[in-house]
């Protein structure tokens, strides 16, 4: 999938490069309009963000994952947390069963006890290895986005638009667009 970031100084021209896409029935997977911070949004442009709210959807750019290294990393705790956890729970539990080890015997646990005092700390490793995971994502990408970001605090509107599958991103109507900058970003 492609992905590409408009930016644009008026609401008005994402919205007119919206109808367009929708007159011309654009097969898009994903559109997103970015709203600038919130002290640089005119009240006209509150009234028309509430009736083109159905076009897109409209969202502060700390909400989007493509331009926030830190939602993207904790989104992805999360799920490798969902996984692991489970997966080091059993880990545990066998290991402890295999070994026959009485580790904790100093606690006065009996073997079932020992059994499932590793499947804890084997769960315990399993966020820990979620933590240790996610953090591979590079949250220095922001000098790689600084110039949207920067752009959207200026007051400038973006548009994110993922193509779906099979189909390519209307080139000709983006191009047509009177956008101050085209971002490409392949997936």
């Amino acid at each position: 999938m492609t992905t590409c970031i408009l930016i644009f100084e008026e609401f008005q021209n994402c919205v007119n490069l919206l109808h367009e896409f929708k007159g011309k029935s654009v097969k898009l997977s994903k559109v997103i309009i970015v709203k600038p911070t919130e002290e640089k949004i005119t009240p006209l442009q509150i009234e028309a963000m509430k009736e083109n709210d159905k076009l897109a959807e409209i969202e502060a750019i700390e909400n989007v994952r493509i331009l926030n290294p830190k939602l993207d990393r904790k989104i992805r705790q999360r799920y490798m947390r969902s996984w692991l956890m489970p997966f080091g729970f059993i880990a545990g539990l066998t290991f402890s069963n295999m070994t026959n080890l009485s580790t904790f015997s100093f606690l006065g646990l009996n073997n079932l006890g020992e059994i499932l005092f590793g499947g804890f700390l084997g769960m315990g490793s399993g966020y820990l290895g979620s933590i240790v995971a996610s953090s591979s994502i590079n949250i220095n990408r922001g000098k790689e986005i600084r110039p949207i970001l920067n752009a959207n605090k200026e007051g400038r509107w973006l548009i994110l638009i993922e193509n779906q599958i099979g189909f390519e991103l209307p080139w000709a109507l983006i191009q047509q667009s009177n956008s101050n900058e085209k971002i490409l970003i392949e997936n």
